[in-house]
């Protein structure tokens, strides 16, 4: 080998060896890239265990015992945005309410790593808290979730959902689910109650209890069932009542004046015997928590220790200042709802068709321990804050036998004293102003014809034969005699009068608007109804 040769390969030799350091840099980027794009098949799916804590969300305490179903889904990230449902899990909270699931694995083909998974709590239940709100887990695959005591056993079933698991997914839960429901019938006898429930629901839209307000706007019965309370409207202002419950007769101890009946504020007692006054959370089953009494949304207002007028008290911002370290209101203080009374009866309350009215009727079935039983016949409708009332039963005084309820009775919502034994009853309130009733309100059709299918063939039967638009949304104008006029519209849209069968329920109404439209529109072509005991707001039904 010559000596050029040898110098020519030392100087490649030089060379290679100073841009080895860049070569190989170069050749890790690359890989790396070809990591990143790469892909690999995958004969499963696997999604990562979740672990969490399940606390009470006034005390922070752990809740033991409850279920927990967490739902876990797959997706591809952004190139195909639908999710996948994977699976659900079970679990129970141990006594520091803990739970944990482990990895779900599920046959099925899965493109790595495009393919993502995610998990989400979809329920919880536990003894005397209503179900919480479905809850996402974070990445670290930990989550937290807070339960809110129920306010009564209607208020947790109407919180709770079924889970749509697969067969044996989720086997105890939805068997604690089944257990909050009564067990109902089954055949064409379930059928025709079933619609009868629902022709009767929908006709109390148009009754007095639903249209009309007052004089009596809420009533709380004390936990002792020695006294009650009811607030009572008049003119701009409003009084609140306390009367002591006697045998046989009662006794008016106190009126309380109020400033401004303009705000939603409700009477609740708590258990020391004091009467208040609280303003509802937009969520009515938000818990009222230590920050109220800062807030203003707590009043006290009467006290069977003290002091019986809010003059007494002195300067209202002195009083929650002192009232600090009083217990906090518990939701069943806040809901006079119990059934510590029943003295081994049960109640069930039925309803059926009011002959005369048209309208629902309301009987209450007494059980007696020696399973002998009656029916007593509530009278008139029910009144006062939806949800609050309609349940006598629910308020029983202290001698066991009277129950009090707000129903539409004597023209106005009053507070009913009913006799359990003798069905007698009596209005409570001494008030004798009239209620104030809406005159107008719009219906969708549906809805409608649900209440008054007859009545409403006859409506579409003289639609046809007076040549109008039968697909024209039409309005009932019903008289203080009860005659009806239909007004509706032709097919060239113009106003048509129709005389029609008169309404066959009982109404406040005078305008009824039978549209899907909302209720800031109106129908084309349709005069607005004149004259009414209130104004004619209209309410979707």
């Amino acid at each position: 080998m010559g000596a050029a040769e040898r110098g020519d390969r030392e100087f490649w030799g030089r060379a290679l060896a100073g841009r080895l350091p860049g070569v190989a840099a170069w050749g890790c980027a690359v890989a790396l890239a070809l990591l990143q794009i790469s892909c690999v098949i995958l004969p499963v799916r696997i999604a990562p265990g979740v672990s969490g804590t399940v606390v009470d969300r006034e005390s922070g305490n752990p809740v033991a015992g409850a279920l927990v179903v967490v739902r876990f889904d797959g997706h591809y990230d952004d190139i195909l945005p639908d999710r996948e449902v994977l699976g659900h899990r079970e679990t129970r909270t141990d006594a520091r309410g803990r739970f944990s699931t482990g990895l779900l694995i599920k046959p099925g083909i899965a493109v790595w790593p495009s393919y993502r998974t995610e998990a989400r709590v979809v329920a919880v239940m536990s003894d005397g808290y209503r179900c919480p709100r479905p809850e996402s887990v974070s990445e670290s695959h930990e989550v937290r979730v807070e339960m809110q005591r129920s306010l009564d056993e209607n208020d947790r079933r109407d919180s709770c959902r079924p889970v749509p698991a697969e067969k044996g997914e989720a086997v105890a839960y939805m068997a604690a689910w089944r257990a909050l429901y009564p067990d109902r019938p089954a055949g064409p006898d379930a059928d025709e109650t079933h619609q009868l429930e629902r022709l009767l629901s929908a006709r109390a839209a148009f009754g007095f209890g639903e249209n009309c307000e007052g004089p009596v706007l809420d009533l709380a019965l004390a936990p002792d069932g020695h006294r009650a309370a009811f607030s009572v409207a008049k003119d701009e202002k409003s009084e609140v009542h306390v009367v002591e419950l006697r045998a046989g007769q009662s006794k008016l101890a106190q009126v309380i004046p109020r400033d401004d009946s303009s705000t939603p504020e409700r009477l609740a007692w708590i258990k020391s015997g004091d009467l208040v006054l609280w303003e509802p959370s937009e969520d009515p089953y938000q818990a009222v928590s230590p920050s109220v009494f800062s807030n203003g949304k707590f009043e006290q207002i009467w006290s069977a220790r003290g002091p019986a007028s809010r003059a007494d008290y002195g300067d209202l911002s002195e009083l929650r200042r002192t009232e600090r370290s009083a217990p906090v209101l518990a939701p069943e203080e806040l809901n006079d709802e119990g059934d510590t009374r029943w003295r081994g009866r049960s109640f069930v309350l039925q309803q059926r068709p009011n002959p005369v009215t048209g309208l629902p009727q309301d009987d209450l079935r007494v059980y007696r321990e020696d399973a002998t039983s009656y029916t007593l016949s509530l009278p008139g409708e029910v009144c006062g804050p939806r949800g609050r009332f309609g349940r006598p039963q629910y308020r029983i005084a202290a001698d066991n036998r009277t129950s009090l309820d707000l129903r539409f009775v004597n023209g106005g919502c009053h507070v009913v004293r009913t006799d359990l034994e003798t069905g007698e009853w009596s209005a409570l309130d001494a008030v004798s102003r009239p209620g104030i009733c809406r005159a107008a309100r719009r219906v969708p059709p549906a809805e409608f014809k649900t209440a008054l299918r007859g009545y409403t063939g006859e409506l579409d039967s003289a639609i046809f034969k007076a040549g109008a638009d039968p697909a024209a949304s039409y309005a009932l104008r019903i008289e203080s005699d009860g005659t009806t006029r239909l007004d509706t519209r032709g097919f060239s849209g113009e106003p048509m009068t129709l005389e029609v069968p008169r309404f066959p329920l009982d109404t406040p109404l005078r305008r009824i608007e039978i549209t899907t439209l909302d209720s800031s529109s109106s129908v084309d072509g349709i005069s607005k109804a004149s004259g009414a005991t209130a104004p004619p707001a209209l309410e979707p039904l």
